[in-house]
C-alpha cells in the first residue's frame, strides 16, 4: 500500500498574492501621477483647482457613500447634505464669526458629523428604498432651510468670502500647498475607511449587512452599529465638505441641492459603487465632463445621463472594475474553448475546494 505524498504545486496560492501585488503597483502609480500632476499640466491654475482639487473632494464625499453601501448595505443620499452642513459650518465660523481657519475647520467637521448623527438616529431603523428616501427627504429639508435662513446661511446669497490663510509653516494661499494638503487628506480618508473595515467593528457591520437577523440573535445591537457607521461616514463626508468650502471660497444652497446630491451618486456609480478608491476616478470623470462637455454640446445633463446609463449597462462595477470585468470575460471565453476542455497529460483536475477558493479570490480581487 502506497501513500500519496503529492502536494499542491507551490504556485497554487500565488495568483491571489500576485493580484494583490499588481493592485499595490497600480495604486502606487496613480499616487505618483497625482503627486506630479501640478507639474505636468500646461495650465496649473486651471487644472489643479478646477480638476485636481475638485476631483479629490468629490471623491472623499462619494467615498462616504460607498463605505455605507459596501460595508453596511445602505445607500444614503444625504452625504452631500452632510458635506454641505460642514461647509456651512466653516462659512459661518469664518465669515460671520470671524474665527481663524483652524477653529472654522473644527466647527465644520463637528457640525457635519452631528448632522450625520441626527440623520442616523432618524433613518437607522430603516433599510433599502425606505432608507434612501428618508435620507433624500432630509437633504431636501436642509436645502429648503438653507435657502431661507438669512441669519445663519444668508439665504440664497450664501456666505463669502471664505479665504485660505497663511498658517506660518504652511501657506494655503499657495495653490500647490492647498492641493497637496487635500491629496494627503484624501489618502488619509481612504486608509481610515480601509482600517475601519478591517477591525472587529467593520466585520460586524458586514455581518449585519449580510444577515441582520442572525447578528441580532448573536447579541449585536443592529441599530447602534448602523448609527455609528452612518456617523463615521458623515465624518468622512464632513472632511470633503470643509475642503469644498475653501476650494469654492463660498457656500450657498446650490451646494446641497438635488443636483449636487445626484452628482455624488454619479461619482460613486461611475467610479465603482463597491470601490473606495474608484470614487476618485468617478470624481475625475465628472469634473472633466463639467469643464469640457460645453465644448461639444449644450445639453450637459443629457450627456451625463447617457454616460451614466452606458456605464451601468457595460461596466456595472464602474471604472475601477473594468479590468477585472475584462479579465473575467476573457477567462470564461478560454474555459469554453474546446481545446481547453481536456487536461494535459499527467495533470490532475483541481479539487472542488480549490476551485471554490479560487472563485472567492477572484471576487475579492474586484474590491479595492
Amino acid at each position: 500500500m502506497t501513500t500519496d505524498t503529492r502536494t499542491a504545486p507551490a504556485d497554487a496560492a500565488t495568483p491571489p498574492t500576485r493580484r494583490r501585488n499588481r493592485m499595490w503597483i497600480v495604486w502606487t502609480v496613480i499616487l505618483i501621477l497625482a503627486i506630479i500632476f501640478p507639474f505636468i499640466v500646461d495650465r496649473p491654475r486651471f487644472w489643479v483647482s478646477n480638476i485636481g482639487v475638485k476631483s479629490l473632494w468629490l471623491g472623499i464625499i462619494a467615498m462616504s457613500l460607498v463605505f455605507l453601501n459596501k460595508y453596511v448595505g445602505l445607500l444614503s443620499l444625504a452625504q452631500m447634505t452632510v458635506a454641505g452642513i460642514a461647509a456651512y459650518g466653516v462659512g459661518f465660523a469664518a465669515v460671520t464669526l470671524g474665527w481663524p481657519d483652524v477653529a472654522a475647520i473644527g466647527l465644520g467637521v463637528l457640525a457635519g458629523t452631528l448632522g450625520a448623527l441626527i440623520t442616523a438616529l432618524v433613518a437607522a431603523r430603516t433599510k433599502a428604498i425606505y432608507f434612501l428616501m428618508i435620507t433624500l427627504a432630509l437633504g431636501q429639508v436642509f436645502y429648503s432651510w438653507a435657502s431661507q435662513s438669512i441669519e445663519v446661511t444668508n439665504a440664497r446669497r450664501g456666505l463669502a468670502p471664505i479665504t485660505r490663510g497663511d498658517w506660518g509653516f504652511l501657506d494655503f494661499r499657495d495653490l500647490n500647498v492647498f492641493y497637496y494638503t487635500v491629496l494627503l487628506a484624501a489618502v488619509g480618508c481612504y486608509l481610515l475607511c480601509r482600517y475601519i473595515a478591517s477591525t472587529p467593528f467593520g466585520y460586524a457591520l458586514q455581518g449585519i449587512r449580510d444577515s441582520p437577523e442572525r447578528m441580532s440573535a448573536l447579541g449585536y445591537p443592529i441599530v447602534r452599529y448602523r448609527v455609528l457607521a452612518i456617523t463615521f461616514a458623515g465624518f468622512i463626508a464632513s472632511i470633503g465638505g470643509v475642503i469644498l468650502a475653501f476650494d469654492r471660497s463660498q457656500v450657498d444652497p446650490d451646494v446641497v441641492s438635488l443636483g449636487a446630491t445626484l452628482d455624488i451618486l454619479v461619482v460613486a456609480v461611475v467610479g465603482g459603487i463597491g470601490s473606495l478608491g474608484g470614487v476618485f476616478a468617478g470624481g475625475l470623470f465628472l469634473t472633466l465632463l463639467d469643464n469640457f462637455a460645453g465644448d461639444f454640446t449644450d445639453r450637459y445633463l443629457t450627456l451625463t445621463g447617457l454616460i451614466f446609463i452606458l456605464v451601468l449597462y457595460f461596466a456595472p462595477a464602474g471604472l475601477a472594475g473594468i479590468a477585472a470585468q475584462i479579465k473575467t470575460r476573457f477567462t470564461r471565453k478560454r474555459s469554453t474553448d474546446p481545446a481547453g476542455d481536456a487536461p494535459a497529460a499527467g495533470a490532475s483536475a483541481p479539487s472542488r475546494g480549490h476551485a471554490i477558493e479560487k472563485g472567492n479570490s477572484n471576487e475579492a480581487d474586484q474590491q479595492d
